[in-house]
C-alpha cells in the first residue's frame, strides 16, 4: 500500500492500515494483550535486548499511527473540497466577516529610532579604520572622557590628538626627540618617553608645552599610577623597571632582567602588580613591592611589544609582525593566549577603553585602528582586518 493509493481512495485505506497498526502492536513486546506465542518468545530472550525492543517497537507504532490518522483526515478533506468547492470559499469568507480585514496600526512610538539603528549598525562593526597618516606611531593612549587618542610619532618627533569619532587629527606638541610610548592622566597632561635622549617628558595638551621630568637610560615602556602619583618606566635595552615619584621626581629600581631580548611595555593593574613585555613574546609579572618577578607565558614566535590589561582577568597584546601584525589575549590567571586580529602591519601601539568596548591599535604606517572589544570574544576573534578601499594601503 502506497501513500498515492491512501489520497487516491479517499482515505478508505487509511482506515484499514490503523486497524494493522492495532494488530501488529498487540503482538509487540511489552504491549498489552499480546498473544501467547510473544509472551513465550519474550521469556526466552534476554531482558534487556526486550526492552529496547519493545520501546522502539512503540515508538515506530506511534509513529505509524499518527501518520495513517493525519492521511485519513487530508483524504477526507480532499474529498469535501473536491465534492463542494464553495466549502472552502465560504469558510474563509466567514472567518474575514468574524474577524475583519487587517488593518496596520502604527504609531511614532513603535518606529525604531534613528539613534537606536546607529547603534545596532555600529555594534555589527568589529574594526574600523580610524584615521592614517600618522607617521610611524608608536605607543598610543587614550582618554574616554574626551574620546581622543594620543599617538606617539618616533619618526616625526611629535604627539597627535585623534577624535576618535571623526578621525579629525592634530597635533599637540613637537620636538619631543625619540618619543617611544605616552600615557595621559586624565588631568591635561601627557607622559612621554624619549629613548635615544634618555628621559621621561611630561607634555601639557593645552599648549603643547612640555619639560623633563628624569633622566632614565633606555626608557621605553610607561604606565600610570594616577592614585600614587607615580610612573613606571620600562628601561629597553637593560630589562628594568623603574618606579618615578612624579612630584619629588625621584626614581628607583624596582626589578631587573626582563626581557632575554629587550623588555618594552608595561601596565599595571592597580593591585601591586605590573605586567612587562618584552620582544622575545614573554609576558612577566612583577610583584611592585618586592621586585620579585616569573614569565606568566611566551607568545610562540611573536613579540609582545606592547601590553594593556582589562581590569577582568586578560591583558591584551601586540606582535608588531611585517604587514601582518597580531594582537594577541592573554588570561593572567593561566598565561593562555590566542589570537585574536591579524593583518595590523607594523604595530607599536596599543591602548584601551573597556568602558567604550574599544581597543585601538597603531601601527608603523602610521593608521589607528579601532577594535571591538567584544568582537575579540568570539570564538575566531576579529579575524583578519581589511583597510576600506581608497585608503592607499
Amino acid at each position: 500500500m502506497s501513500f498515492g493509493n491512501i489520497f487516491d481512495t479517499g482515505g478508505d485505506q487509511s482506515e484499514s492500515g490503523e486497524k494493522s497498526t492495532e494488530k501488529i502492536r498487540g503482538n509487540t513486546p511489552g504491549a498489552e494483550g499480546e498473544s501467547k506465542d510473544v509472551r513465550d518468545l519474550e521469556a526466552e530472550r534476554d531482558p534487556w535486548l526486550v526492552r529496547q525492543t519493545a520501546h522502539g517497537a512503540f515508538g515506530v507504532m506511534e509513529f505509524l499511527g499518527g501518520l495513517f490518522r493525519n492521511a485519513q483526515e487530508a483524504s477526507t478533506a480532499q474529498r469535501q473540497a473536491s465534492e463542494d468547492p464553495n466549502t472552502v470559499s465560504r469558510t474563509a469568507s466567514s472567518s474575514l466577516k468574524a474577524c475583519g480585514p487587517p488593518k496596520a496600526d502604527l504609531r511614532d512610538e513603535d518606529l525604531p529610532k534613528m539613534e537606536d539603528l546607529s547603534r545596532v549598525i555600529d555594534h555589527r562593526t568589529a574594526y574600523d579604520l580610524v584615521t592614517t597618516g600618522l607617521g610611524a606611531s608608536e605607543g598610543l593612549a587614550v582618554d574616554p572622557a574626551r574620546k581622543t587618542v594620543y599617538v606617539a610619532d618616533r619618526a616625526g618627533q611629535k604627539l597627535s590628538a585623534v577624535d576618535v569619532a571623526t578621525g579629525a587629527q592634530h597635533v599637540i606638541a613637537s620636538g619631543l626627540g625619540d618619543v617611544g610610548d605616552v600615557k595621559v592622566d586624565g588631568k591635561g597632561s601627557a607622559y612621554v618617553t624619549d629613548y635615544a635622549n634618555a628621559r621621561l617628558l611630561v607634555v601639557n595638551l593645552s599648549d603643547g608645552s612640555f619639560t623633563p621630568i628624569t633622566g632614565l637610560t633606555g626608557a621605553y615602556g610607561v604606565a600610570l599610577d594616577g592614585g600614587k602619583g607615580r610612573a613606571y618606566v620600562v628601561n629597553h635595552a637593560e630589562g628594568q623597571l623603574f618606579e618615578v615619584d612624579l612630584g619629588s621626581k625621584e626614581k628607583k629600581r624596582v626589578a631587573a632582567e626582563l626581557g632575554v631580548l629587550t623588555a618594552t611595555g608595561v601596565a599595571l593593574d592597580g593591585r601591586g602588580k605590573a605586567y612587562v613585555g618584552d620582544t622575545g613574546g614573554r609576558l612577566y609579572e612583577v610583584d611592585l613591592a618586592t621586585g620579585r618577578h616569573h614569565v606568566l607565558t611566551t607568545l610562540s614566535g611573536a613579540g609582545a611589544l606592547r601590553v594593556e590589561l582589562d581590569g577582568a582577568g586578560k591583558a591584551y597584546a601586540v606582535d608588531p609582525q611585517p604587514l601582518n601584525g597580531r594582537l594577541y589575549e592573554i588570561t593572567l590567571a593561566d598565561g593562555a593566549h590566542r589570537v585574536v586580529a591579524t593583518g595590523l602591519q607594523t604595530c607599536k601601539g596599543l591602548a584601551l577603553d573597556v568602558g567604550d568596548d574599544r581597543i585601538y591599535v597603531g601601527n608603523q604606517q602610521g593608521q589607528l585602528w579601532q577594535i571591538r572589544k567584544s568582537a575579540t570574544e568570539a570564538r575566531g576573534g576579529v579575524g583578519q582586518v581589511v583597510p576600506p578601499p581608497g585608503t592607499g594601503t
